[in-house]
């Protein structure tokens, strides 16, 4: 199975979504459930917007998106995901690192915080 994974972080919540580029559904992995559901809702509809394109740093395109049809659509879709829904994709951070580190630094991970 041929899948891409980002990290999510939303108000220091942590999660990660799993795009399956063979049955083009996406898997959110989240323990903030309105963030979860947002993101969810956000995968569902259409998505418009520019970029890039052209031999300048000024030209642009106007395009519509289906987030779940392939998976340059879904990482345009995810480069738009903070403005509508609040969460930030965390780039450069690979899916799990964050409970990683917490555990490291803690000894406890996130319970250890919350205690």
């Amino acid at each position: 199975m041929n899948t891409f994974a980002v990290t999510l972080n939303f108000n220091c919540n942590y999660g990660y979504i799993v795009y399956d580029m063979q049955n083009k559904k996406a898997s959110v992995q989240m323990s903030a459930q309105d963030a979860k559901t947002k993101i969810e809702e956000y995968l569902k509809k259409p998505i418009t917007m520019d970029v890039p394109f052209g031999t300048t740093i000024r030209d642009f395109r106007t395009v519509t998106v289906n987030p779940l049809d392939s998976l340059e659509a879904f990482k345009a879709a995810m480069t738009r995901l903070w403005n509508s829904t609040g969460v930030r994709v965390e780039w450069s951070m690979p899916p799990g690192i964050a409970e990683h580190l917490l555990d490291h630094y803690t000894g406890g991970g996130l319970s250890a915080l919350k205690a």
